[in-house]
C-alpha cells in the first residue's frame, strides 16, 4: 500500500495514507478546570459524553439530568444535540435540576459555561428535588409538557446518598431508587416522565463487598417505572472501596 510514497516527494519526507474511522469532541474544553461553575465533585467530560452515548442520544432529543450538579452531562449533551434551528421546545434541548443552592452551584456560571462555548444553554435550570412533583412537572414544561426522550445522571453518592422514601415504615432508599418509584406515580397519573423507548442512563455507587445486582434500584420501583435493564453494567473503579458502574434502564410500554 505505501509503495513509492517517499520517492515521491521531492523534500524527501515520508507520508503515511491513513482512513479516518471515527472523529468526536475534544473533550478537554469541558475538563473541570476549564469551567466557570466549579463544585467540589464534577463529573470528568469522558464520563459525561459516555452516559450520552450510551444513551443513544441524538440532534432532536430532549435530555433531563435529575440529580445535575453543575451540568456536567447536559455541556456534553448539548454538545452532541445543540440544534439552533429548533422552532419549539419539543424538538431537542436539556433540562437540568439540583437540589443544591446558588453557594454550591451557582446556575448564573453554568449558564456562562454554554454561552462561552457557544452551545445552546438548558432550557431550564431547576433549582429544585427531583423527588417533589411539581418539580418535575416544571421540567415537563420546559419541554411543552411531554415527556423526555433520554434521562442522563450520575446521583449523589455522598451526603444524599440514603434519603428518607416518605413511606410509613420510614424505610432509607437511594436518590435512584426513589426516582423511580415516583417516575411510577407520574407515570399511574399518565405524566410520564420518559418516553417509551427512552433510556436512562446513571452511574450507580458500588461498595467493596457488595454486588451490581445488590445495588441496583430495586425490582418493584422499576416495574413501577417501567423500566428494564438494558445489556450489562460496566464498571469503573474510583477508589480502593467504591466502585460506580454505568447502567443503561429502556423505558417500555
Amino acid at each position: 500500500l505505501f509503495d513509492g510514497l517517499k520517492s515521491a516527494t521531492d523534500d524527501g519526507s515520508t507520508k503515511c495514507l491513513a482512513r479516518a474511522i471515527a472523529k468526536g469532541p475534544k473533550v478537554s474544553i469541558y475538563a473541570p478546570k476549564t469551567r466557570i461553575c466549579v463544585t467540589t465533585t464534577p463529573l470528568c467530560p469522558i464520563a459525561a459524553f459516555t452516559l450520552c452515548n450510551v444513551a443513544q442520544l441524538r440532534p432532536h432529543f430532549t435530555v433531563l439530568d435529575p440529580f445535575a450538579g453543575s451540568c456536567a452531562s447536559l455541556l456534553a449533551a448539548a454538545h452532541i444535540a445543540t440544534n439552533s434551528a429548533r422552532p419549539t421546545k419539543s424538538q431537542g434541548g436539556t433540562v437540568s435540576i439540583e437540589v443544591a443552592h446558588n453557594g454550591l452551584v451557582n446556575r448564573d456560571d453554568i449558564l456562562r459555561d454554554f454561552e462561552t462555548r457557544s452551545l445552546d444553554p438548558p432550557l431550564d435550570v431547576i433549582h429544585g428535588d427531583c423527588m417533589m412533583y411539581e418539580t418535575r412537572k416544571r421540567a415537563r414544561q420546559a419541554i411543552g409538557n411531554n415527556s423526555f426522550d433520554c434521562i442522563i445522571t450520575d446521583p449523589p453518592y455522598g451526603i444524599r446518598e440514603a434519603m428518607i422514601s416518605g413511606d410509613d415504615d420510614g424505610s432509607s432508599l437511594a436518590p435512584l431508587t426513589q426516582l423511580f418509584y415516583v417516575m411510577g406515580r407520574d407515570r399511574a397519573m399518565n405524566e410520564p416522565l420518559l418516553k417509551v423507548g427512552g433510556r436512562l442512563v446513571a452511574f450507580i455507587p458500588v461498595r467493596k463487598g457488595e454486588t451490581l445486582e445488590e445495588c441496583l434500584p430495586e425490582l418493584q420501583a422499576r416495574e413501577e417505572a417501567g423500566l428494564v435493564i438494558e445489556g450489562e453494567g460496566r464498571e469503573q473503579v474510583l477508589n480502593d472501596i467504591l466502585s460506580r458502574w454505568l447502567v443503561s434502564f429502556v423505558c417500555v410500554s
